[in-house]
Protein backbone atom coordinates (compact mmCIF):
# COMPACT_ATOMS: atom_id res chain seq x y z
CA UNK A 1 0.00 0.00 0.00
CA UNK A 2 1.63 3.64 -0.86
CA UNK A 3 1.54 5.80 1.22
CA UNK A 4 1.90 9.51 0.16
CA UNK A 5 4.60 11.75 1.31
CA UNK A 6 3.34 14.87 2.85
CA UNK A 7 5.16 18.29 2.98
CA UNK A 8 7.05 19.10 5.92
CA UNK A 9 6.52 22.63 7.88
CA UNK A 10 9.46 24.62 7.99
CA UNK A 11 11.64 24.60 11.10
CA UNK A 12 14.83 26.20 13.10
CA UNK A 13 16.94 23.22 11.33
CA UNK A 14 16.12 24.01 8.00
CA UNK A 15 16.24 27.81 8.41
CA UNK A 16 19.89 26.72 9.81
CA UNK A 17 21.11 24.61 6.37
CA UNK A 18 19.64 26.64 3.89
CA UNK A 19 20.40 30.10 5.74
CA UNK A 20 24.18 28.42 5.70
CA UNK A 21 24.05 27.62 2.25
CA UNK A 22 22.63 30.82 1.28
CA UNK A 23 25.31 32.65 2.84
CA UNK A 24 27.96 30.42 1.24
CA UNK A 25 26.61 31.26 -2.34
CA UNK A 26 26.57 35.18 -1.62
CA UNK A 27 30.22 34.60 -0.71
CA UNK A 28 31.31 32.95 -4.05
CA UNK A 29 29.83 35.67 -5.84
CA UNK A 30 30.58 38.58 -3.90
CA UNK A 31 34.16 38.18 -3.23
CA UNK A 32 35.81 39.69 -6.71
CA UNK A 33 33.74 42.37 -5.85
CA UNK A 34 34.85 42.54 -2.07
CA UNK A 35 38.56 42.18 -3.31
CA UNK A 36 38.49 44.80 -5.64
CA UNK A 37 36.80 46.99 -2.81
CA UNK A 38 39.57 46.26 -0.71
CA UNK A 39 42.37 46.60 -2.97
CA UNK A 40 41.08 49.94 -4.09
CA UNK A 41 40.59 50.98 -0.28
CA UNK A 42 44.25 49.73 0.84
CA UNK A 43 46.50 50.88 -1.98
CA UNK A 44 47.55 54.29 -3.52
CA UNK A 45 48.86 51.40 -6.48
CA UNK A 46 45.24 51.46 -8.45
CA UNK A 47 43.40 53.73 -9.85
CA UNK A 48 40.04 52.51 -10.19
CA UNK A 49 37.89 49.55 -10.37
CA UNK A 50 39.18 48.28 -13.52
CA UNK A 51 42.50 48.82 -12.92
CA UNK A 52 42.83 46.40 -10.55
CA UNK A 53 41.02 43.66 -12.96
CA UNK A 54 43.69 44.31 -15.22
CA UNK A 55 46.15 44.12 -12.52
CA UNK A 56 44.85 40.36 -11.75
CA UNK A 57 45.00 39.34 -15.62
CA UNK A 58 48.72 40.42 -15.50
CA UNK A 59 49.55 38.74 -12.31
CA UNK A 60 51.34 35.31 -11.87
CA UNK A 61 48.23 34.08 -9.94
CA UNK A 62 45.47 34.74 -12.62
CA UNK A 63 42.56 36.29 -13.11
CA UNK A 64 40.26 33.68 -10.91
CA UNK A 65 42.99 32.76 -7.99
CA UNK A 66 43.97 36.79 -7.84
CA UNK A 67 40.12 38.11 -6.79
CA UNK A 68 38.92 34.83 -5.19
CA UNK A 69 41.96 35.29 -3.21
CA UNK A 70 41.55 35.03 0.57
CA UNK A 71 37.58 33.47 0.35
CA UNK A 72 38.30 31.17 3.29
CA UNK A 73 37.25 33.54 6.53
CA UNK A 74 34.45 35.25 5.05
CA UNK A 75 32.86 31.93 3.44
CA UNK A 76 33.02 30.30 7.55
CA UNK A 77 31.33 33.31 8.88
CA UNK A 78 29.05 34.26 5.83
CA UNK A 79 27.42 30.77 6.00
CA UNK A 80 27.74 31.11 9.90
CA UNK A 81 25.68 34.64 9.77
CA UNK A 82 23.15 33.49 7.74
CA UNK A 83 22.35 30.68 9.45
CA UNK A 84 22.02 32.71 12.48
CA UNK A 85 19.84 35.53 10.68
CA UNK A 86 17.50 33.24 8.59
CA UNK A 87 17.29 31.10 11.87
CA UNK A 88 15.91 33.21 14.08
CA UNK A 89 13.79 35.28 11.75
CA UNK A 90 12.06 32.44 10.75
CA UNK A 91 11.57 31.05 14.27
CA UNK A 92 10.00 34.79 15.38
CA UNK A 93 8.11 34.95 12.21
CA UNK A 94 6.48 31.78 12.63
CA UNK A 95 5.68 32.76 16.82
CA UNK A 96 4.20 36.01 15.53
CA UNK A 97 2.29 34.16 13.21
CA UNK A 98 1.08 31.95 15.53
CA UNK A 99 0.23 34.95 17.79
CA UNK A 100 -1.73 36.16 15.28
CA UNK A 101 -3.67 33.29 14.70
CA UNK A 102 -4.42 33.04 18.55
CA UNK A 103 -5.37 36.32 18.77
CA UNK A 104 -7.99 35.87 16.00
CA UNK A 105 -9.54 32.89 17.87
CA UNK A 106 -9.28 34.80 21.35
CA UNK A 107 -11.40 37.17 19.70
CA UNK A 108 -14.39 34.81 19.06
CA UNK A 109 -16.77 34.47 21.75
CA UNK A 110 -16.17 32.48 25.11
CA UNK A 111 -12.71 31.80 24.12
CA UNK A 112 -9.84 32.57 27.39
CA UNK A 113 -6.82 33.83 26.97
CA UNK A 114 -5.44 30.63 28.65
CA UNK A 115 -6.31 28.74 25.32
CA UNK A 116 -3.00 30.25 24.27
CA UNK A 117 0.92 30.47 25.40
CA UNK A 118 1.05 34.40 24.65
CA UNK A 119 -0.72 37.02 26.52
CA UNK A 120 -3.18 38.02 24.19
CA UNK A 121 -5.21 40.39 26.57
CA UNK A 122 -2.37 42.51 26.90
CA UNK A 123 -2.61 43.22 23.46
CA UNK A 124 -3.77 47.20 22.80
CA UNK A 125 -6.78 48.19 20.97
CA UNK A 126 -4.58 50.21 18.17
CA UNK A 127 -3.39 46.85 17.55
CA UNK A 128 -6.20 44.98 17.09
CA UNK A 129 -7.30 45.13 13.52
CA UNK A 130 -3.92 45.08 12.60
CA UNK A 131 -3.39 41.68 13.74
CA UNK A 132 -7.71 40.37 13.08
CA UNK A 133 -7.30 42.02 9.35
CA UNK A 134 -3.28 40.10 8.62
CA UNK A 135 -3.20 42.67 5.55
CA UNK A 136 -0.02 44.17 3.94
CA UNK A 137 0.94 46.77 6.83
CA UNK A 138 0.85 43.44 9.45
CA UNK A 139 3.54 41.63 6.95
CA UNK A 140 5.20 44.42 6.36
CA UNK A 141 5.99 45.18 10.21
CA UNK A 142 6.13 41.23 11.47
CA UNK A 143 8.74 41.34 8.81
CA UNK A 144 10.54 44.42 9.73
CA UNK A 145 10.41 43.55 13.58
CA UNK A 146 11.65 39.77 12.67
CA UNK A 147 14.30 41.22 10.69
CA UNK A 148 15.63 43.29 13.51
CA UNK A 149 15.50 40.98 15.92
CA UNK A 150 17.61 38.83 13.65
CA UNK A 151 20.56 41.10 13.10
CA UNK A 152 20.30 42.00 16.82
CA UNK A 153 21.67 38.50 17.47
CA UNK A 154 23.91 38.05 14.55
CA UNK A 155 25.77 40.94 15.93
CA UNK A 156 26.91 38.71 18.48
CA UNK A 157 28.81 36.98 15.67
CA UNK A 158 29.29 39.99 13.37
CA UNK A 159 30.89 42.34 16.04
CA UNK A 160 34.12 40.72 16.74
CA UNK A 161 34.29 39.41 13.09
CA UNK A 162 34.26 42.60 11.62
CA UNK A 163 36.42 44.56 14.20
CA UNK A 164 39.45 42.07 13.57
CA UNK A 165 38.58 41.93 9.87
CA UNK A 166 38.62 45.87 9.52
CA UNK A 167 42.55 45.99 11.31
CA UNK A 168 43.77 43.46 9.19
CA UNK A 169 42.73 45.19 6.14
CA UNK A 170 43.18 48.95 7.47
CA UNK A 171 46.70 48.12 8.61
CA UNK A 172 48.09 47.38 4.93
CA UNK A 173 47.18 50.76 4.00
CA UNK A 174 50.22 53.09 4.10
CA UNK A 175 48.86 55.75 5.69
CA UNK A 176 47.63 53.23 8.40
CA UNK A 177 49.33 54.91 11.88
CA UNK A 178 47.42 52.59 14.38
CA UNK A 179 49.01 49.51 13.90
CA UNK A 180 48.54 46.88 17.51
CA UNK A 181 51.95 45.55 16.40
CA UNK A 182 55.26 46.85 14.59
CA UNK A 183 54.67 44.06 12.03
CA UNK A 184 52.03 43.35 10.12
CA UNK A 185 50.12 40.54 11.54
CA UNK A 186 48.12 38.70 8.22
CA UNK A 187 46.22 35.93 10.81
CA UNK A 188 42.71 36.82 12.14
CA UNK A 189 43.13 34.56 14.86
CA UNK A 190 46.88 36.12 15.72
CA UNK A 191 44.89 39.31 15.32
CA UNK A 192 42.25 38.09 17.74
CA UNK A 193 45.32 37.02 21.02
CA UNK A 194 46.27 40.19 20.29
CA UNK A 195 43.41 42.48 21.31
CA UNK A 196 42.10 39.84 23.69
CA UNK A 197 45.77 39.77 25.33
CA UNK A 198 45.66 44.10 25.24
CA UNK A 199 42.16 44.75 25.76
CA UNK A 200 39.65 41.53 26.68
CA UNK A 201 36.46 40.85 25.67
CA UNK A 202 35.52 44.31 25.51
CA UNK A 203 38.15 45.33 23.60
CA UNK A 204 37.28 42.16 20.83
CA UNK A 205 33.84 43.82 20.90
CA UNK A 206 34.91 47.71 20.26
CA UNK A 207 32.06 49.23 17.83
CA UNK A 208 29.01 47.15 19.48
CA UNK A 209 27.27 49.99 19.26
CA UNK A 210 28.08 51.11 16.26
CA UNK A 211 27.62 47.40 15.62
CA UNK A 212 23.76 47.39 16.54
CA UNK A 213 22.70 50.39 14.65
CA UNK A 214 23.85 49.47 11.35
CA UNK A 215 22.45 45.81 11.68
CA UNK A 216 19.10 46.19 13.65
CA UNK A 217 17.72 48.72 11.18
CA UNK A 218 19.46 47.53 8.48
CA UNK A 219 18.03 43.34 8.80
CA UNK A 220 14.43 44.64 9.80
CA UNK A 221 14.62 46.66 6.03
CA UNK A 222 15.88 44.33 4.24
CA UNK A 223 13.36 41.54 4.98
CA UNK A 224 10.79 43.63 4.86
CA UNK A 225 11.27 45.82 1.23
CA UNK A 226 12.59 42.25 0.24
CA UNK A 227 8.81 40.68 0.65
CA UNK A 228 7.15 43.98 -0.46
CA UNK A 229 9.30 43.98 -3.77
CA UNK A 230 8.73 40.13 -4.36
CA UNK A 231 5.10 40.71 -4.22
CA UNK A 232 4.90 43.77 -6.35
CA UNK A 233 6.81 42.56 -8.66
CA UNK A 234 4.61 39.38 -8.97
CA UNK A 235 1.46 41.24 -8.69
CA UNK A 236 2.50 43.95 -11.93
CA UNK A 237 4.19 40.94 -13.85
CA UNK A 238 1.94 38.15 -12.75
CA UNK A 239 4.38 36.06 -15.79
CA UNK A 240 7.50 36.71 -14.19
CA UNK A 241 9.19 33.14 -12.95
CA UNK A 242 9.55 33.20 -9.30
CA UNK A 243 13.30 33.07 -9.08
CA UNK A 244 13.42 36.60 -11.09
CA UNK A 245 11.14 38.06 -8.92
CA UNK A 246 13.35 36.49 -5.67
CA UNK A 247 16.54 37.77 -7.41
CA UNK A 248 15.12 41.33 -8.38
CA UNK A 249 13.90 42.22 -5.19
CA UNK A 250 16.59 40.27 -3.63
CA UNK A 251 19.29 42.83 -5.30
CA UNK A 252 16.85 45.77 -4.93
CA UNK A 253 16.19 45.27 -1.22
CA UNK A 254 20.16 44.85 -0.74
CA UNK A 255 21.04 47.65 -2.72
CA UNK A 256 18.54 49.89 -0.81
CA UNK A 257 19.44 48.95 2.75
CA UNK A 258 23.08 49.47 2.35
CA UNK A 259 22.42 53.06 0.97
CA UNK A 260 20.44 54.08 3.88
CA UNK A 261 22.72 52.40 6.60
CA UNK A 262 26.01 53.13 4.88
CA UNK A 263 27.17 56.46 6.83
CA UNK A 264 26.95 53.88 9.85
CA UNK A 265 28.71 51.46 8.71
CA UNK A 266 31.77 54.46 8.01
CA UNK A 267 31.92 55.39 11.41
CA UNK A 268 31.78 51.99 12.28
CA UNK A 269 34.77 51.02 10.71
CA UNK A 270 36.82 54.46 11.90
CA UNK A 271 35.47 53.32 15.24
CA UNK A 272 37.17 49.78 14.74
CA UNK A 273 40.63 50.73 13.43
CA UNK A 274 41.35 53.59 15.99
CA UNK A 275 43.59 52.92 18.93
CA UNK A 276 41.99 50.61 21.29
CA UNK A 277 43.42 52.51 23.92
CA UNK A 278 41.41 55.82 22.66
CA UNK A 279 39.16 57.66 25.23
CA UNK A 280 35.31 56.65 25.32
CA UNK A 281 34.35 59.77 24.82
CA UNK A 282 36.72 60.04 21.52
CA UNK A 283 35.26 57.09 20.00
CA UNK A 284 31.60 57.77 20.72
CA UNK A 285 29.51 57.22 17.47
CA UNK A 286 28.74 61.17 17.90
CA UNK A 287 31.89 62.31 18.37
CA UNK A 288 33.65 60.21 15.27
CA UNK A 289 30.52 61.96 13.20
CA UNK A 290 31.26 65.05 14.19
CA UNK A 291 34.40 64.84 13.48
CA UNK A 292 34.35 63.22 10.45
CA UNK A 293 31.85 66.07 8.99
CA UNK A 294 34.03 68.62 10.27
CA UNK A 295 36.87 67.55 8.53
CA UNK A 296 35.68 66.35 5.62
CA UNK A 297 31.99 67.39 4.87
CA UNK A 298 28.61 65.55 5.05
CA UNK A 299 28.75 63.82 1.46
CA UNK A 300 32.57 61.85 3.40
CA UNK A 301 29.86 59.69 4.78
CA UNK A 302 28.78 58.02 1.46
CA UNK A 303 32.58 57.45 0.45
CA UNK A 304 33.17 54.33 -1.29
CA UNK A 305 29.08 53.65 -1.57
CA UNK A 306 29.52 53.05 -5.49
CA UNK A 307 31.42 49.99 -4.83
CA UNK A 308 29.02 48.82 -2.17
CA UNK A 309 25.72 48.69 -3.52
CA UNK A 310 27.59 47.11 -6.78
CA UNK A 311 28.23 43.99 -5.09
CA UNK A 312 25.66 44.26 -2.77
CA UNK A 313 23.34 43.75 -6.09
CA UNK A 314 24.80 40.36 -7.14
CA UNK A 315 25.47 39.20 -3.58
CA UNK A 316 22.19 39.91 -2.62
CA UNK A 317 20.06 38.69 -5.78
CA UNK A 318 22.12 35.49 -4.68
CA UNK A 319 21.06 35.24 -1.06
CA UNK A 320 17.21 35.14 -1.33
CA UNK A 321 16.38 32.17 -4.60
CA UNK A 322 18.99 29.88 -2.43
CA UNK A 323 17.55 30.02 0.48
CA UNK A 324 14.03 29.59 -0.95
CA UNK A 325 15.37 26.60 -3.68
CA UNK A 326 16.66 25.20 -0.17
CA UNK A 327 13.97 25.26 2.04
CA UNK A 328 11.57 24.29 -0.99
CA UNK A 329 13.58 21.14 -1.18
CA UNK A 330 14.14 20.45 2.17
CA UNK A 331 10.01 20.68 3.15
CA UNK A 332 8.85 19.08 -0.02
CA UNK A 333 9.39 14.99 -0.52
CA UNK A 334 11.82 14.02 -3.17
CA UNK A 335 9.75 12.46 -5.32
CA UNK A 336 7.05 15.66 -5.07
CA UNK A 337 9.77 18.16 -6.65
CA UNK A 338 8.19 20.32 -8.80
CA UNK A 339 10.87 22.93 -9.79
CA UNK A 340 8.28 25.43 -11.98
CA UNK A 341 6.92 26.56 -9.03
CA UNK A 342 9.91 27.80 -7.48
CA UNK A 343 11.82 29.04 -11.16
Amino acid sequence: MDHAEEAVEPNFAYDILSGGLAGMSSIVVGQPFDTVKVRLQTSDHFSSSFDVVRHALKSKDGLFKSLFAGMTPPLITATAVNAIVFSVYGFSSRHVDRFADDYVSYKQPNTPPSASIYPLNLVPNSMSDVLVKRGPAFEFWKNFSCGSFAGLVQCLVICPTEHIKCRLQAQSCPSYQHKLTSKIVHNPFEMSKIVLREHGIQGLYRGWVSTCLREVPSFGLYFASYDLFRDTLLDKFPRTPNWTSSVVAGAASGALTWAIVYPVDIIKSIIQTIPLNTPAEERSFMYIARDLIKKHGRMYLFHGLGVTVLRALPVNGMIFPVYELSMYCCCTPTRSWDFSKVF
